[in-house]
């Protein structure tokens, strides 16, 4: 399992935004979205090569910084 950190989220990014973005990458196991302060999340995937794919990928996407955790 890896852990990916996203952070500069917009505060109205949901949990299944995240889903959808990064499910294409992987079996996720978790998402989790910081409401207090809003800005950052957690996904978990599977296998930490998916995880190492969607960084790749995403990172700078949206103005998102992507990174393992």
């Amino acid at each position: 399992m890896s852990r990916v950190y996203v952070g500069n989220l917009d505060p109205r990014v949901t949990e299944r935004d995240l889903e959808d973005e990064f499910r294409i990458f992987g079996v996720l196991r978790n998402v989790w979205v910081a409401r207090r302060p809003p800005g950052y999340a957690f996904i978990e995937f599977d296998d930490r090569r998916d995880a190492l794919d969607a960084i790749r990928e995403l990172d700078g996407k949206n103005g998102w910084r992507v990174e393992l955790s």
